[in-house]
């Protein structure tokens, strides 16, 4: 799952913050986003694309108060679970990609196994027709 997928599952439909309109000195429009990190997990802030850069630090916590131990416990393993979910979906997906390739690898082999009889069936008809009109011919 995307973060942004996680933020807005974070996010109270009636903060009024979700609507504010927050811009860094670039002038970018910043989203509210959600930390999954394990010193701050579910703790919601901005912070301009450009953070980190030489000397712009553009960033800002929406929440004061300090996340309870019980959901920086939980959040980050529930994030964690969801990442290794998301991994083992891939994989399967994979995996299901390749039978259907390896069906159709065996559809194509069946077809022409099956054209192939039905080529030899009338090569074979052909022989016995020629066989019998040969002796009809010699009686």
């Amino acid at each position: 799952m995307a973060n942004e997928n996680l933020n807005k599952l974070c996010m109270d439909e009636s903060d009024p913050m979700l609507n504010a309109l927050v811009r860094c000195k670039h002038g970018i429009l910043l989203n509210l986003q959600t930390s999954w990190s394990k010193l701050n997990p579910g703790k919601r802030f901005w912070s301009c694309p450009c953070y980190g850069s030489k000397n712009y630090k553009f960033f800002r916590w929406r929440d004061k108060e300090e996340v309870d131990l019980r959901s920086s416990f939980i959040l980050p393993r529930l994030v964690n679970k969801i990442n290794e979910l998301e991994q083992e979906l891939c994989i399967r997906q994979v995996h299901i990609d390749n039978l259907r390739n390896s069906n159709l690898l065996l559809e194509r082999r069946l077809n022409r196994r099956l054209k192939w009889c039905r080529f030899n069936r009338k090569i074979l008809l052909c022989i016995l027709i020629c066989v019998v009109v040969m002796f009809i011919s010699n009686q």
